[in-house]
């Protein structure tokens, strides 16, 4: 199975309109990790727009898009934020949420109409958004003896990682971040080190 070494996201939010037989679909693009930022934009929203008739939304989270989650509010099941959501997959993006607010302009557009204008509209706003590519970072627990102290730091500097904390004692202990795609190249060379003790910590 292939790595993940880097993830796409925006930097900034983003916005995008489609029109459709009178109903406005407004959609706004926003970078967000958390459940609890998905549900604060959306009630900010509605609020907003409080005489908007929905606002579906999707969003993806996780530096591996392990969580996706959508929402029709209230439109035919799938024919709201199932394409806003297959916006971002096929865009690749992640750590958003994008939300469509819905002003209904008196005609009903049948599910194929819905699907086609909530997903024009989440794509109208990924395409104003800056993608950007963020590498996936490491991090490792060293513990060495205080007497080879010099000798790892001296090796982890080489090989282009960062400490990020030391303790300091007879053991010491420190944390060392890198990019996923150095992964061989920093784990290999310190595995080779016998003095040291390696332990995966997470990764960001």
């Amino acid at each position: 199975m292939k790595i993940i070494t880097a993830y796409q996201t925006i930097q900034s939010p983003s916005e995008g309109i489609y029109t459709e037989a009178g109903s406005r679909f407004l959609g706004y693009l926003y970078p967000l990790t958390t459940d609890e930022e998905v549900k604060q934009i959306k009630d900010n929203l509605r609020k907003e727009h409080h005489k908007a008739v929905h606002v579906a939304w999707a969003c993806r989270l996780g530096i591996l898009s392990d969580t996706e989650r959508s929402s029709d509010d209230g439109e035919p099941s799938g024919s709201a934020g199932k394409p806003i959501l297959n916006e971002l997959k096929s865009n690749n993006i992640t750590q958003v949420g994008l939300f469509v607010v819905r002003y209904y302009g008196g005609k009903k557009l049948g599910i194929p109409g819905l699907i086609h204008a909530y997903g024009a509209a989440a794509a109208y706003s990924i395409t104003s958004a800056k993608v950007e590519t963020i590498p996936i970072k490491e991090c490792y627990k060293i513990s060495c003896k205080e007497a080879d102290l010099h000798l790892v730091i001296h090796e982890v500097n080489k090989l282009g990682a960062k400490i990020v904390s030391t303790e300091f004692g007879e053991i010491c202990n420190f944390i060392i971040t890198f990019n996923r795609d150095k992964h061989d190249k920093v784990i290999g060379k310190l595995e080779t080190l016998w003095q040291i003790e390696l332990a995966y910590s997470h990764s960001f």
